[in-house]
């Protein structure tokens, strides 16, 4: 920049010297030449600080990004669970099963399966903004999504303990506005059974690979039909926030492993399950999602599947 300056000295030293004898308006047009040279020269400084600037914006921009993702991936660590570590606590006590209220109606416990006979009158009794805490492998689908639409109306906060696995994980972990999944708890998906159907792969809503599912024999395999999977388009469509997102969840890297496995084999297809990574749930449903730890690794969820004596296959989703 001082070259390009002193080089505009010169010019305009040059430009006087030969109108001295001229008209004022030749020296006017020298001063004009070098106005215009300037400007010039200007314009390539203000470029260069403009592009510095564009530069240290877009620093501060990735800054600001990878300090979101931080705050998104570690808002579990600003969750106070202690609160629902008691609610835990106390529905693995000494409680009726598989249904109680607590005497301050302020937690309400089920523990294990849920039947088509099973009353459902203490979930309205349960105190707007409560803790449902669960453990279960699901059961009857109609029960399931009633007790879900219950526990929505009355904003419980869904806490899993232990396990929930299969309709368990298809319908309360996306029941009301939030779940919380404790340590050390299982949360696996499967699709569900239905009588008559064949299990097999077929194409998914989001054009990706292939995904698992129940359908009718054949191929390709359809979509189940009937009034069970019309209940269930219903139950997810005030929930999902992806048009395309279909349960149960499947991960592209799930998609992948389930590829592999020779479904003609009952020892590959029987208790298969999955896990769900977190950073997938935000964009799929509406249902805020907080693991306190969700498994770091498939040894440490195959060493969760054998303490809680499960006969299955889990596979992790990483």
């Amino acid at each position: 920049m001082r070259k390009d300056k002193r080089a505009l000295d010169r010019m305009f030293l040059l430009c006087s010297i030969t109108s001295r004898n001229r008209l004022s308006c030749q020296l006017r047009s020298c001063w004009a030449k070098r106005m215009f040279y300037q400007t010039i020269a200007g314009r390539d400084e203000t470029a260069r600080v403009t592009a510095d600037l564009v530069r240290s914006a877009a620093k501060a921009a990735f800054l600001t990004l990878a300090l979101t993702m931080r705050m998104s991936a570690t808002r579990a660590e600003d969750v106070d669970f202690s609160p629902y570590r008691a609610a835990a606590e106390y529905c693995a006590g000494e409680v009726a099963r598989p249904l109680a209220l607590s005497p301050d109606r302020r937690t309400l416990c089920f523990d294990g399966v849920l039947y088509s006979n099973q009353g459902l009158s203490l979930v309205d009794d349960l105190q707007v903004g409560g803790l449902f805490v669960v453990r279960s492998f699901g059961g009857d689908d109609v029960a399931m999504m009633e007790l879900a639409e219950r526990l929505r109306r009355r904003n419980a906060t869904v806490v899993v303990r232990s396990y929930c696995l299969l309709g368990c994980a298809s319908y309360f972990v996306v029941a009301s506005g939030m779940t919380i999944i404790l340590k050390d708890a299982l949360v696996a998906w499967a699709p569900l059974v239905v009588d008559g159907f064949c299990l097999g792969l077929r194409n998914a809503l989001d054009e990706g690979l292939p995904r698992l599912d129940i359908g009718p024999c054949g191929k390709p395999l359809l979509r189940t039909p009937g009034p069970i999977y019309a209940l269930r388009l219903g139950f997810m469509s005030l929930r999902r926030a992806n048009d395309n997102f279909e349960e149960p969840p499947e991960s592209t890297f799930i998609r992948r492993a389930l590829r592999n496995i020779d479904w003609r084999r009952a020892t590959e297809a029987a208790g298969l399950m999955w896990t769900w990574h977190p950073r997938y749930q935000q964009s799929s449903v509406r249902t805020k999602i907080v693991y306190e730890r969700y498994p770091e690794s498939q040894e440490e969820v195959a060493a969760l599947a054998e303490r809680l004596r499960l006969r299955a296959r889990v596979i992790y989703d990483p």
